[in-house]
């Protein structure tokens, strides 16, 4: 007598992909998976326009990692946030400096991040005036130490980072932009 094939389809299930607290749990996909632990470690990533319906920031995406399964949803952690690099490409006008920050820094939360800060200038600036602009930039970053993951991420997509540093950096030479390029968990 032969057996009957089950499709392998009957035995997947549909898992509903949810954001941490802080983005109010908001749904941000779906996954099929036959063992709910082999979508753990998985990634996901979301434009800030599709999860915040805010337009203004339709250029910039959060990337996060499901940690957890319950009852038919996987939670998810904060993994990285990045700007479109187009977005990034089309701010750099001829003739002005592109100054890059590079930060490491350990949270509150013992959580280690890489955060890119790139700061644009209206005319080229001296190879000295890019140094202290840097340090400038290392020193604002480093105030933030004291902060949470979750809490870090918010400020920087809310601009309030980006806006601190604008308003400090503007003393050394005149600042056209300061973007938040990059913050990854590591």
């Amino acid at each position: 007598m032969a057996r009957k094939k089950i499709s392998s389809w009957k035995k997947k299930q549909f898992f509903e992909i949810v954001a941490p607290k802080e983005f109010e749990y908001r749904k941000v996909g779906e996954c099929i998976a036959n063992d709910p632990d082999s979508i753990m470690g998985r990634t996901v990533d979301v434009s800030l326009w599709e999860m915040l319906k805010d337009k203004t920031k339709q250029h910039m995406k959060i990337i996060f990692e499901i940690i957890d399964i319950k009852g038919g949803k996987a939670h998810t952690r904060f993994k990285k946030f990045e700007v479109n690099p187009g977005y990034l490409r089309s701010k750099v006008k001829k003739g002005s400096s592109k100054i890059d920050s590079i930060i490491h820094l350990k949270l509150k939360d013992d959580v280690k991040i890489h955060v890119k800060v790139i700061t644009l200038t209206h005319k080229h600036v001296s190879s000295s005036k890019e140094r202290d602009i840097r340090s400038k930039v290392s020193e604002i970053i480093e105030s933030y130490r004291n902060r949470r993951i979750n809490d870090f991420v918010q400020q920087a997509i809310a601009g309030k980072m980006g806006s601190n540093i604008y308003k400090e950096v503007k003393r050394i030479s005149p600042v056209r932009r300061v973007e938040v390029e990059e913050i990854k968990a590591l």
